[in-house]
């Protein structure tokens, strides 16, 4: 096994052919038989069918695609659309019917420091994931082709971002977005073209804090045809101040944590039609508000971090839009908690080494420099010796020694 490991590629420049190989090439470098496949039903995670959309993609949308997608193709892998995983070459990753047969298992089922095992990066998939996927591919691993349809177009989208093409501007209209600049700036605000090929505007009122509020919004007015990126947050905006926003077609960023922002204030988010990211970490936003941003239908990201959005209101949002991230915030609220026990077993830890540090650097019988792996407790404290024997000498009779240690008689 270790001259296999030794001589195997980084999983980033493997072929499929590659990992197609592995699971034998494993079970023969280390003289064993391949294991058996798993008794039938053992896939069964439930007796339901599953439903690739519900359960399936949000899991390799989560676990995968970060590697294994549009932006990044680790081993010429790609988990994001149906085409790239049944390509039909006898070097599909997944198998339909036979789970033990599929490359994408045996690499999800490797011991976690295994330099092959996936998820490359964060936690291997639980036992429930793996079970769900193996039921999947059990049942023929349905994959609708028309599902990837939004998700290309979104992919499409994404790419021509940073070319963002707005209808050029008359006279009368360049007039009313530099007197826009001109108020935003005094007010504070920063305001700038997102590049230097498009007349894009990005427009940032967050560092005004509570300053910003409602009436701020009024110096947005002449920049209707070219906003397309506004950050308000920590501003005293409110729900009725949004209603100033759907003013603004091509708004594609619109950023509002740390706002009072409820319920009320997304129904007037409901027309922003180019919307794709939209932040509402710490707000007062709920299940209820979020049914107005089930029209938006090129959002891509949406944060709801420390709201009273629930997991089944965001699971019940991502089921009318397919192929939108959005994120609970429950990965920032493990690796926080797991920043917070690590720091307390390090005090725990440096507390418990003070108190085994001896209290003594020359040992009370011989004088010498002390050996502080032979130690005897004395009146709760902890006292080292040069040697075995002065540490009999100190057991035989401590108070003899008091004075050494500096310790009142």
């Amino acid at each position: 096994m270790a001259a296999l490991r030794s001589a195997r590629r980084p999983l980033a420049i493997l072929t499929l052919a590659a990992l197609a190989a592995a699971p034998l090439a494993r079970a023969q470098d280390a003289g064993a038989t391949p294991a058996a496949p798993a008794p039938e039903g053992t896939e069964k995670v439930n007796t339901e069918k599953v439903d690739f959309e519900k359960q399936i993609r949000p899991l390799l949308r989560d676990h995968c695609v970060k590697c294994h997608g549009a932006d990044k193709q680790k081993g010429d892998l790609r988990l994001d659309l149906r085409r790239f995983v049944f390509q039909g070459e006898g070097e599909d990753p997944i198998v339909p019917g036979k789970p033990d047969e599929s490359v994408l298992i045996e690499l999800i089922e490797l011991p976690a420091d295994d330099p092959d095992v996936m998820p490359a990066e964060g936690e291997k998939l639980s036992a429930a994931q793996i079970a769900l996927l193996r039921q999947w591919i059990s049942e023929g691993a349905e994959w609708p082709e028309a599902s990837d349809k939004a998700l290309e177009e979104r992919e499409a989208r994404r790419k021509l971002r940073e070319n963002i093409e707005l209808p050029a501007l008359d006279e009368a209209g360049t007039q009313r977005e530099a007197k826009a600049f001109e108020a935003l700036r005094a007010l504070g605000g920063l305001v700038q073209r997102v590049a230097a090929n498009t007349l894009a505007v990005d427009v940032n009122l967050s560092l005004l804090g509570t300053r910003a509020d409602d009436a701020a919004l009024a110096a947005l007015d002449g920049l209707e045809p070219t906003l397309v990126w506004l950050n308000l947050a920590r501003t005293k905006v409110s729900d009725e101040g949004l209603a100033r926003l759907a003013k603004f077609p091509h708004l594609r960023r619109l950023n509002l944590a740390n706002t009072s922002i409820g319920d009320a204030g997304l129904a007037h988010l409901s027309g922003l039609a180019q919307l794709e990211y939209l932040n509402l970490y710490g707000t007062q936003v709920g299940d209820t508000g979020l049914s107005h941003l089930a029209t938006l239908p090129r959002l891509e990201k949406l944060y709801l971090w420390q709201t009273a959005v629930t997991e089944a209101g965001a699971k019940a949002l991502g089921e009318k839009l397919v192929g939108t991230r959005i994120d609970l915030g429950r990965e920032a609220e493990a690796m926080l908690e797991a920043v917070a026990k690590a720091k307390a077993k390090a005090e725990a830890e440096a507390q418990k080494a003070a108190a085994n540090e001896p209290m003594n650097s020359t040992c009370p019988v011989s004088g010498k420099g002390v050996d502080k792996s032979v130690f005897s407790e004395f009146e709760g404290k902890r006292v080292a010796f040069c040697c075995v024997n002065c540490k009999a000498k100190f057991d035989a009779d401590p108070a003899a020694f008091r004075e050494k240690l500096g310790a009142k008689k």
